[in-house]
């Protein structure tokens, strides 16, 4: 293997696929990136096995090969050299070395101990029709905080993708709170596909614009910004979610941000079971909490409606963090889930069980 390239653009994308790369791994290959030479480019994967990533830059290659390298010191070495271009050298098997500088008086170059590419896990390649979607991450940035954070649920731990009507209805709960949003696209996504939390935080974090979505039967692939990231879709039945959103409930009118506000200071006394209560007392809306160790708090805020309900703050605060002005949230009694729908956005909250 030896190409040269830009040694901006290598780090650029180097920057990218890094990401997928697990800072620990039982698999030491894991913990390194794939560099191909080839085609007229030089590209990069990493994965950790369930999620793998890959970029391009162009490159001019004399001599096509691959090599495995832990990403940390390569991209140290190309932020510490000033020149535009790099090459970069296939030594052994597994060794690549990295130069630049137009004369042996000039030559700065690395040489980094790697594993060889045959060895490197295989990431499945795009299958399936192309879905096109316009800003699948800002939507998913909205449903996200709702996942499931470790994998003991592993059903819920990740984005539920669901066609529905010209669209992909996407979907994220824990047990405790859910979010729903629907985002448009062009084509029909193949059936309901639920995207690992690993690969919904890359695709947040590296695919603002447009994405094509490519479904096959056993990995899911997310083509834009010039990457290719696909996923093993979490196996197992996501709960009908649907049920778990109530359809009426008396509504309460309130200022998002006064209502978060309200949490910041009653926090002071918040119990262990983080119980925030939210009740009507006249026409104002009290926000307290009571901790048997710490005291009581109580926050007047200006609102219109009834609500008698208790909810986790860190949950409500989550909530509300994807909100702005007014909003409207619905509940039929203290034991109800509470619904906020805002921006095309369902929010709900499951209530907590306290002594009123």
């Amino acid at each position: 293997m030896r190409a040269t390239t830009q040694r901006m653009a290598l780090l650029e994308t180097l920057g990218k696929v890094k990401s997928a790369v697990p800072a620990k791994s039982t698999l030491p290959i894991c913990s390194s990136v794939r560099i191909r030479a080839g085609g007229g480019q030089v590209t990069l994967t990493g994965t950790d096995l369930e999620v793998g990533l890959t970029a391009s830059c162009k490159a001019t290659v004399t001599r096509q090969g691959a090599v495995c390298v832990s990403p940390k010191p390569l991209e140290a070495f190309l932020k510490g050299v000033g020149a535009e271009m790099v090459t970069l050298s296939l030594v052994g098997k597994s060794r690549l070395k990295v130069e630049t500088g137009a004369s042996a008086n000039t030559i700065w170059s690395t040489t980094l101990e790697g594993y060889e590419a045959q060895d490197f896990p295989l990431v499945p390649g795009v299958k399936g029709k192309a879905v096109e979607v316009t800003g699948l991450a800002s939507v998913l940035k909205q449903v996200s905080y709702a996942m499931a954070k470790d994998e003991t649920r592993l059903a819920l731990y990740g984005v539920c993708f669901t066609p529905d009507n010209g669209g992909i209805a996407l979907a994220a709960a824990d047990g405790f709170r859910l979010a729903e949003a629907t985002v448009k696209a062009k084509g029909q996504l193949a059936g309901k596909t639920v995207v690992p939390a690993a690969a919904v935080h890359l695709i947040e974090k590296l695919m603002p614009g447009k994405v094509s979505i490519h479904s096959g039967n056993d990995s899911i692939s997310f083509v834009g910004e010039g990457l290719v990231l696909t996923a093993r879709p979490i196996v197992g039945s996501y709960p009908n979610y649907k049920q778990a959103i109530p359809k009426n409930g008396s509504p309460l009118t309130v200022d998002s941000a006064a209502l978060r506000n309200a949490l910041k200071v009653v926090a002071v006394t918040l119990p262990d079971n983080n119980a925030v209560r939210l009740r009507i007392r006249r026409k104002t809306l009290i926000v307290s909490t009571k901790n048997a160790e710490k005291g009581e708090t109580e926050v007047p805020v200006p609102a219109k409606g009834k609500v008698q309900s208790a909810f986790d703050a860190n949950f409500l605060e989550a909530l509300l963090a994807r909100t702005s002005g007014q909003i409207t949230l619905r509940t039929t009694n203290a034991r109800s889930p509470g619904v906020v729908k805002h921006n095309k956005v369902i929010h709900v909250l499951m209530p907590l069980d306290v002594m009123w």
